[in-house]
This record gives structure tokens, C-alpha cells and sequence, in this order.
């Protein structure tokens, strides 16, 4: 016996050997014809077949019956021929006629030489196939499991009436969509359903929003990429609803685009949310340029009415004696006769003992609620629904936010809310205004400055958590800049409340910094910062200092920092200045910290603020008035 016989031999009895092993595999091999010629002893567990009595016998036998009268089998091996190989996933019978979820493939056989395994051939020359699966039953049985408990969520979340489905067949331009779609877009239900032109839904999408929608699906379209889109709804109403649609375009046979297959989610309290607190912001912002109490409330006013969609807002102070209302601003949609000036409080009605109370009055309909005693008065006013909002402080009534409307509306919470922070905030900033006339509006400017240390503390906190996935970090962050606030607070605490040396500034906002103070260069003369100035600029250290102790010049051991500053005729610049630290990389996205050097301590000093990435290190200037 030759060498090369021996090594055939040793090679076909080591095959043998691998194909007895693989027990958690059905391997068959069959002839052209389909008809079995071996399996191992996998396939014998799985399909129940001892190998003597299933050798001979038609593929067919572990095909469903289904299959078998679909020609399955024969179509299996055509598909292996052409494209070498068939996929096989999907029901088979096992001998006791049970059924099991089969995974797997066909392959035809390859031959080294036209001789080899001639057993394996087909009366015709076709050659054999090997067909390999495993019994996947278990993982398909959970995974249907799976889909129908996902089917039953979509199901009710569609039955909530915030979710809606939608498919566009491309070629046609025809779109089927449910009612909850339909009424999205402004679409009968029944012509949704049936089928409608693209255009019918383009229709009920907002004129403003309308285009870029149409630009993103043709693009989406042309890229076979995902469309993902959020606009508003044409249907008329005070509330634009806000719509997000996404969607995946599914190809044809030709690998093209063909169908666009999508869901619609109304998020118009989310964008409401988002619009209230923008505008809140605003107000804030705006405010600090004003300079009188009535400038504030027109300002108040004016924001709380556009952004409600409502007739009209009032705001109205009240009187030491606490029966006289100072209506400050009144702002109207018409822009019609303004009542300001002084009212007697009786002239609310029986409103009046509820507002004292601090309760708040919030009616949808005036006909319809028994808390309103005239509603045709009140109609011939233009009032239909109104909320009246009390603000108290000590146990007293200190003022009213009055806000109308000519139609009946069911006021949210969201709104609510909006309204009750706007009223604080106006308040709070009139109220600064007047800290120096007398000794209760002295403790009405500490109440105030606590407050606004607390919404401060608010915005740290929402602001650090937003889009962390560290609690951990965050929570230290935020101890941190809660501590930075808190030294701050103390440094004007000492002085007058008002104002602050900046010599004491810098040194409490870098006392956290303390094993590293050799390597900070202080100078500039000991000017005096106001109580806002001192708060950002303790903040806007604080979040230097601890940026160069984890990336910057301070986290080496040869990195230095100079802080410098200069006062010319009113006229402020402040520089940080870091050297010899790692190289600087402007980051890519804005945090917390970000928006505190770059968008807010500057305007406390009615100049700007910039953070600068050199090859130095950062540099962090402020250029402003004292």
C-alpha cells in the first residue's frame, strides 16, 4: 500500500470521525435525487431516523407535508446548484410526524475527481448535497413570545392615541395609514386607510415645516437610509400638535426602494416642555437689562400671553394694606384698551378671599364652572376660560397673575407650571428692584437671592445630570459646584450682601484647590463685584480649577496657572492663563461647565466671556464693566 493510500485512509477515517462527533448537528448527504446516502448521529437524535432505516429513503421524509406539496425540496436543491448554497430555516418533520424549527443550510457536494463518490450522483450526473441544521425550536418558540408581547405594547400605545402607524408604497406615491395617522395629519380615517396620495398628508403638515419633511423622505428614499423627521401639524389650533415620524425603507427583489414603512408619535408635551423652559430662560436673561417694575411686567406679560397662545395676561402687585391691586402691565392679543393702575380688590368678585388664601383659580369654560357668578359679564370682557395665579410670601398676598382667554381650553399642568415659575420670577425681579427703599424690602432681596441661589442649584443639578450615565461623577460635580455656590454665598455674607472685594472672591472659589495653590499666580487689584458677579464669577473659577486638575495644566506636575486682572474706568478684563500642561483639545460637545464660561458669567458683567483652546494651554478671559 502506497504512502498516498495510507494517508486517503487516514484522512476518511478521521472525516468519519469529526461527522460521528458532531452531535448537535443533523448532517445528511444525499444523492442528485434527493435520496439519503448517510447521516450521523446528530441527525438520528434530531429527526428520530436510525441511520439503517432512513438511508434510501426521500429527503422528503424530513420536509413538512406542506413543504413536500410545494415541491420544497426540489427547489432547495436547485437554489444549492445555482447559488451554492440554500438557506434552511424554517419548520421540519421529525419520524414520529412532530414538528421542530430547523436552522441550517444545503450545500451540493464537492468532488476531488470525477470518480470519487460516485454513489452520491443522480442517474443524470447531478451531483449529491449535504443538508446541515440544528433544532432551533426553544429560540424560535421565545423569540415569537418576544414579538407578541412587543405587538401587544405597540398595540397599546396605539390605543393610547400617541402613536400611529403609516406605509408608502414608493412606485405609487399611494400611502395606507391608520386613523390615528389620519388624524395627525388632518386625513379622513377612511380614505387613510384605503389609500391616499403623499400629497393628502403633506397637506396636513405645518407650511413652515413642510419642505424640509418632503426633502428628508426623498433623500431617505434615494439612500435607502432611515427617515426621521419632527414637525408640526397645519391643523388649526392654539396648541401646534408636534408630530415625530420615523421610518425604514424596505427594498425589493432588485435591492430598491420600494416601500417606506413607519410610525408617527405625538410629542407635543415634550416640545412644550422644551419651548416653556426656552422661554423661562429668555425671561430671565432679558430681564436683567430692565430697569423698572412695570418695564419687567410688560415684559412678563407679554412672554406669558405669545407663548400660551392666550388673549391676555396681567400682573398685578398688592399693597401693604392688602386690599389694593397695583396692575402693573395688562397685554392683550388686540393690542386694545389697557387697564393698569390701581384696583380695589372686591373688584375680583368671589375670587378675591380665594386668592388671599394663596388657592389658585383655574377655569376651562366660564358657563360651565359654578365658581363663576356672571359668566355673560365675564364673556362681554372676553373672558371665556382664565387662570389666576396668587403668589404669597410671610403669610401674605404679595401678587396675581391674571391670564384670559375668549375660547374655552383645558389648561395643562405644564402650562401651569410655566405660569407659576414666570409669576415667581417676576416678582423676584421686581422686587430686587426695590431692596433699597425700605427695611422689608431688604429681607425681600435676601428671600430673593435665596431663591435664585436655589434655582440655581436647580439648573447645576438638571444641567450635570443631563445625558451623564456616571451617577457617581455626576454626584461629585455636583457637590462640587453646589460647594463653589455655598462659598460664594458666604463671601457676601461678610460684606453687605450686595457686594464682594474680588480678592475674597478668588480666594474662596479656589480654596477647594488648595494642594495646588503654589502653582496659581494671583494679581489685580481688590476691586468690588456685585452679588451676581460674585456668584458667576465663583462658578466660572470653580469649573476652571477643576477642569486643569483632571486635563489641563494643573494635572501634571509642571503646569502653571496665572490669574490676573485690571479695572480702568469702570472698565474690566480678567484673564486664566494655563502653561505646561498636556495639548489642548476643544471638546465636541458643551456641558454644564461649557455654557457657564462661555454664555453666562459674561453677562453678569455686561460684557462676554470666551474659553480659547491654545497650544499654551486654555485661556478663559472675561472683557465687561464693573
Amino acid at each position: 500500500m502506497s504512502n498516498d493510500d495510507r494517508i486517503g485512509m487516514d484522512t476518511a477515517a478521521l472525516n468519519e470521525l469529526i461527522l460521528r462527533s458532531v452531535i448537535d448537528y443533523a448532517i445528511v448527504t444525499m444523492d442528485g435525487d434527493g435520496i439519503v446516502t448517510s447521516c450521523n448521529e446528530g441527525a438520528e437524535l434530531i429527526l428520530g431516523w436510525a441511520e439503517d432505516d432512513i438511508i434510501g429513503r426521500s429527503a422528503d421524509v424530513f420536509f413538512t407535508l406542506e413543504d413536500v406539496a410545494r415541491d420544497r425540496p426540489e427547489s432547495e436543491m436547485r437554489l444549492a446548484l445555482m447559488e451554492g448554497r440554500a438557506d434552511d430555516v424554517r419548520w421540519h418533520r421529525r419520524r414520529d410526524g412532530s414538528h421542530f424549527w430547523g436552522s441550517g443550510l444545503m450545500m451540493p457536494l464537492l468532488h476531488e475527481t470525477e470518480a470519487a463518490s460516485d454513489a452520491e450522483r443522480s442517474r443524470s450526473g447531478r451531483p449529491g448535497f449535504v443538508k446541515i441544521f440544528r433544532d432551533r425550536t426553544f429560540q424560535h418558540e421565545a423569540n415569537a413570545r418576544i414579538a407578541k408581547l412587543e405587538n401587544r405594547a405597540a398595540l397599546a400605545m396605539r390605543r393610547s392615541g400617541t402613536v400611529g402607524v403609516y406605509d408608502l408604497d414608493i412606485a405609487t406615491g399611494i400611502v395606507i395609514a391608520d386613523a390615528i395617522c389620519a388624524e395627525f395629519h388632518d386625513v379622513p380615517p377612511h380614505a387613510a386607510e384605503e389609500g391616499l396620495r403623499m400629497a393628502g398628508f403633506f397637506h396636513g403638515i405645518h407650511s413652515e415645516d413642510s419642505p424640509e419633511v418632503r426633502r428628508a423622505m426623498e433623500e431617505s428614499i434615494k439612500s435607502g437610509g432611515n427617515f426621521d423627521q419632527i414637525y408640526r401639524s397645519a391643523k388649526s389650533d392654539p396648541h401646534p400638535l408636534w408630530i415625530h415620524s420615523q421610518a425604514t425603507v424596505e427594498l425589493d427583489d432588485d435591492n430598491r426602494p420600494a416601500r417606506l414603512s413607519g410610525i408617527v408619535v405625538d410629542i407635543t408635551e415634550q416640545q412644550e416642555r422644551a419651548h416653556l423652559q426656552e422661554m423661562r430662560l429668555n425671561f430671565v436673561d432679558d430681564v436683567r437689562d430692565l430697569d423698572s417694575a412695570v418695564s419687567i411686567a410688560e415684559l412678563a406679560t407679554r412672554t406669558i400671553a405669545q407663548t400660551l397662545n392666550a388673549s391676555r395676561a396681567r400682573y398685578g402687585s398688592i399693597a401693604s394694606c392688602g386690599e389694593m391691586i397695583d396692575i402693573r402691565a395688562d397685554w392683550n392679543i388686540e393690542n386694545g384698551s389697557r387697564l393698569v393702575g390701581n384696583l380695589h380688590y372686591s373688584e375680583f368678585g368671589s375670587f378675591a378671599s380665594v386668592l388671599h388664601d394663596g388657592q389658585s383659580v383655574i377655569i376651562a369654560d366660564a358657563r360651565e364652572d359654578p365658581r363663576v357668578e356672571d359668566p355673560e359679564a365675564l364673556e362681554a370682557l372676553g373672558i371665556r376660560a382664565l387662570v389666576n395665579l396668587p403668589l404669597r410670601e410671610r403669610g401674605r398676598l404679595k401678587a396675581v397673575l391674571f391670564i384670559t382667554d375668549v375660547r374655552t381650553r383645558e389648561w395643562s399642568e405644564t402650562e401651569i407650571e410655566f405660569m407659576r415659575a414666570m409669576l415667581e420670577r417676576t416678582f423676584l425681579a421686581i422686587e430686587s428692584l426695590h431692596r433699597d427703599q425700605e427695611r422689608d424690602l431688604m429681607n425681600a432681596e435676601l428671600t430673593h437671592r435665596m431663591k435664585n441661589m436655589m434655582a440655581i442649584a436647580q439648573v447645576v443639578v438638571t444641567q450635570t445630570l443631563r445625558g451623564t450615565d456616571d451617577i457617581a461623577e455626576a454626584r461629585s460635580s455636583i457637590y462640587a459646584r453646589l460647594n463653589a455656590l455655598s462659598e460664594a454665598q458666604d463671601v457676601l455674607t461678610r460684606s453687605d450682601h450686595h457686594a464682594a472685594p474680588i480678592h475674597d472672591v478668588v480666594k474662596a472659589a479656589l480654596n477647594a484647590f488648595s494642594s495646588v495653590s503654589d502653582r496659581i499666580s494671583i494679581s489685580g487689584p481688590n476691586v468690588s463685584l456685585t452679588s451676581q458677579q460674585v456668584i458667576g464669577l465663583s462658578l466660572a473659577l470653580h469649573e476652571l480649577a477643576t477642569n486643569a486638575m483632571k486635563h489641563g495644566a494643573l494635572s501634571g506636575e509642571e503646569g502653571r496657572v496665572r490669574l490676573e486682572w485690571s479695572e480702568a474706568d469702570g472698565a474690566f478684563r480678567l484673564d486664566w492663563q494655563e502653561h505646561a500642561g498636556p495639548a489642548t483639545i476643544e471638546p465636541t460637545s458643551r456641558g454644564f461647565g461649557s455654557t457657564i464660561l462661555n454664555s453666562v458669567v459674561g453677562s453678569y458683567f455686561q460684557g462676554e466671556a470666551k474659553v480659547t483652546f491654545e497650544p499654551a494651554g486654555i485661556r478663559f478671559s472675561i472683557v465687561g464693566q464693573l
